[in-house]
C-alpha cells in the first residue's frame, strides 16, 4: 500500500496493517541487534503482543518506568509513565482495573551491568540516518515505512502507531487529534502542520535536513494553535507563522528557529544533556533561543537563556583542550600555553562576573555579597585588638556600614595602617557591588 492508501484507513485499520506487515520486520532487527534485549523482556515480563499493541519505540526508548494500566470500562491496554500527573489522576479517579510496572529497555540496559558505552551503541543504532539513496533508516538496514510525500485535508492522526516511519515532505491541513501522538524515531523532514494540532511527542527523529546540497527542509507551523509539543532530538529547527505556541517544550543539541508573528505561552528551551555535555554546543543552543524569545518581545526568558549562555560559556573556556578540538591537535606546546593562558583568564572574568551578579541576570547576588562584605569587614573591626571599634558590636557595624557606601562622616576613623587599608578595599567593593546591583535591575529592560 502506498502513503495515500495507508493514511485513508482508519486508525484501527492503520495499527493492524503496521502489526502485521512492518513491525514484524523492525521486531526481527531489534531482536538481532540489540544486546541481552531477550533476557530484558524474561526480566520484566513484557509480551511482544502488548508491545506490538502500544508501540515498540516507547517500551525501548523511554527515559523513565512506565505502568501498563487496564482500563475498567474497556479492558484496553494503555501506556503511561509512572510519576505522571495524568496517571494519578486515573488511579484516584478508580478508572484502572490493574497496573504493572516496568523499565524500559534502555534505562534497564543503563541501571544493570552493562555500562553507558552499551546505551550509546543502542542509541546509536536506533537513531534515523539515510542511506545512499536518501531513505530514511534505522538499525543499519531497516528501510523506515513511508508515508510522506501527500497532502492530507482533516486526517485523523490521533490513536495511529506512528513511530519508526517516514514522514518526509508529509503536509498536514486541519489534523484532527484528542490525544498524544508519538513521533519516535522518525524521520519528519519538511513536515508542514496548517491550523494547529495538540499533543505532539517527537523523540529522537530527523527534522531538517543540513547538509550544503539539500533542499532546506525543516518543521513548518502555520496559522493555528500548537499546543502540548514535546520535541526532544539532537537537531531542531522550524519556522513557525501566525501560530500559537503553548505548552511548548524543546531538548536539543542544536536548536535553531524562524518565527512570524507567533506568540509564546510557557515555551522551554533545554540542553539535552543525553551523553556527553558539549558547553560549546550548549552556549549556542542557548544563544539562538535567546535571540528567539527576544524576537517575540519575551524578555524574561530571553534574560534566562543569556544567563545560561554565559555559564556554558565560562564553562567552556575552562576546557581550552576541547574548545580549541581541532586547533589544538596541530598546534605546538607555546601555541597550546598561549591558548590556555588566554581562555583561563576570560574565564577568571566570566567567573568573577558570574559570581557577583550572574551576568546582569542575578542582581540579587550584588546584595547578598554586599551583605557579606559589610558583616566580614564588622567582624574583623570588632575583634582587632588596634580597632577603635574594638569590643563594640554596634559602632563596628555602623563604621562598616558608611565606609561601604562611601558616605564618611568622618566621626569614626582607623588609625592602624592594615585597618585603613581595610577601609579603602571595603569602599571600593561598595562602588562596585552598589554600580553591579543598580545596572542589573536596570538590564532586565534591555533587548537581548
Amino acid at each position: 500500500m502506498n502513503a495515500t492508501e495507508l493514511w485513508q484507513l482508519s486508525p484501527e485499520q492503520f495499527n493492524e496493517w503496521r502489526r502485521e506487515n512492518d513491525y514484524p520486520l523492525i521486531w526481527t532487527l531489534l531482536v538481532a541487534s540489540l544486546p541481552h534485549f531477550g533476557d530484558w523482556m524474561t526480566e520484566q515480563k513484557i509480551e511482544k503482543s502488548v508491545i506490538f499493541q502500544i508501540g515498540i519505540a516507547r517500551f525501548i526508548s523511554s527515559r523513565s518506568v512506565l505502568s501498563l494500566c487496564v482500563y475498567m470500562s474497556d479492558d484496553k491496554i494503555r501506556l503511561y509513565e509512572t510519576a505522571s500527573s495524568a496517571l494519578e489522576s486515573l488511579r484516584k479517579s478508580g478508572l484502572i482495573r490493574s497496573e504493572s510496572r516496568f523499565e524500559p529497555y534502555c534505562m534497564w540496559l543503563l541501571a544493570g551491568k552493562y555500562g553507558k558505552d552499551e546505551v550509546k551503541r543502542v542509541q546509536s543504532l536506533l537513531s534515523v540516518s539515510e542511506n545512499n539513496k536518501g531513505e530514511a533508516q534505522v538499525l543499519g538496514k531497516h528501510r523506515l515505512l513511508n508515508i510522506g510525500g501527500v497532502e492530507l485535508k482533516s486526517p485523523i492522526i490521533s490513536g495511529r502507531l506512528l513511530d519508526f516511519t517516514c514522514l518526509d515532505e508529509l503536509s498536514l491541513d486541519g489534523a484532527v487529534n484528542n490525544s498524544k501522538v508519538y513521533l519516535w524515531h522518525c524521520s519528519a523532514k519538511g513536515v508542514r502542520v496548517n491550523g494547529g494540532v495538540i499533543g505532539l511527542d517527537l523523540f529522537d527523529s530527523l527534522l531538517w535536513d543540513h547538509r550544503a546540497w539539500a533542499k532546506k527542509r525543516e518543521l513548518a507551523l502555520e496559522d493555528g494553535v500548537f499546543q502540548d509539543f514535546t520535541i526532544e532530538c539532537e537537531e531542531i529547527r522550524f519556522h513557525s507563522s501566525r501560530a500559537v505556541l503553548k505548552n511548548f517544550n524543546v531538548s536539543a543539541k542544536n536548536f535553531d528557529a524562524t518565527m512570524e508573528h507567533t506568540n509564546l505561552d510557557k515555551v522551554q528551551v533545554v540542553y539535552n544533556e543525553n551523553g556527553r555535555i558539549d558547553h560549546n554546543e550548549a552556549s549556542k543552543l542557548y544563544r539562538n533561543a535567546k535571540r528567539l524569545f527576544s524576537s517575540v518581545g519575551d524578555t524574561v526568558d530571553a534574560g534566562e537563556c543569556y544567563y545560561k549562555e554565559k555559564l556554558h560559556e565560562m564553562k567552556s573556556l575552562a576546557r581550552p583542550r576541547e574548545l580549541f578540538r581541532e586547533r589544538w591537535l596541530r598546534s605546538g606546546l607555546m601555541t597550546k600555553g598561549w591558548l590556555s593562558l588566554l581562555c583561563y583568564l576570560k574565564c577568571a572574568g566570566k567567573f568573577v562576573s558570574f559570581i557577583t551578579w550572574g551576568f546582569g541576570e542575578r542582581p540579587i547576588r550584588s546584595l547578598l555579597m554586599s551583605m557579606g562584605v559589610i558583616l566580614l569587614a564588622t567582624l574583623t573591626y570588632f575583634l582587632a585588638p588596634e580597632s577603635v571599634t574594638h569590643g563594640h558590636l554596634g559602632r563596628s557595624l555602623y563604621f562598616s556600614i558608611v565606609t561601604f557606601v562611601t558616605l564618611g562622616y568622618g566621626d569614626i576613623s582607623q588609625t592602624s595602617s592594615p585597618l585603613q587599608l581595610l577601609s579603602a578595599i571595603e569602599a571600593f567593593c561598595g562602588m562596585f557591588l552598589t554600580g553591579l546591583f543598580l545596572a542589573g535591575f536596570a538590564s532586565k529592560t534591555k533587548q537581548y
